[in-house]
């Protein structure tokens, strides 16, 4: 009898647990919605790299003040990364998304997009100052007849 108590017991207790909460999806329903952890908790690199441009594709239009701010030195840096903290969470209530995983491999791209245009520029930023200083040391556009 002690047996049979103790099982019942045991499936009252596995029985017992809080039903698991169904996901609800509210992305894109405005800046007063809760954003999952899983989504909220993660740098958003495509907002750093590419900064208003991915405000326009995400909805974001407050990335748009970098345009006024991207002149005044160290703050651009600042408001980048704090596009780059607060991106996710923006993306999330200004754009509908199917769910979490749809959400993580949009912003993927746009990451990938943002580190590809990052290294071009880097790439061609190289060759520029290559070129400037093969200039400067070939002694092309001073003067001719110059004691230089």
């Amino acid at each position: 009898m002690s047996d049979e108590n103790s099982s019942q017991n045991v499936r009252l207790q596995k029985n017992s647990s809080p039903p698991k909460r169904k996901f609800v999806n509210n992305s894109g329903k405005g800046s007063r919605v809760n954003v999952p952890a899983v989504v909220k908790n993660h740098f958003n690199w495509g907002a750093f790299l590419l900064s208003w441009i991915w405000g326009i594709g995400n909805k974001s239009y407050i990335t748009l003040l970098y345009l006024l701010l991207c002149w005044i030195p160290l703050v651009n840096l600042g408001v980048l990364i704090w596009f780059g903290i607060k991106g996710n969470e923006w993306a999330w209530q200004n754009k509908y998304f199917e769910g979490v995983r749809q959400f993580h491999e949009y912003q993927k791209k746009w990451a990938i997009a943002g580190l590809i245009l990052l290294i071009i520029g880097l790439i061609f930023s190289v060759f520029y100052f290559i070129a400037i200083f093969g200039l400067l040391m070939s002694g092309a556009g001073m003067p001719q007849g110059s004691m230089y």
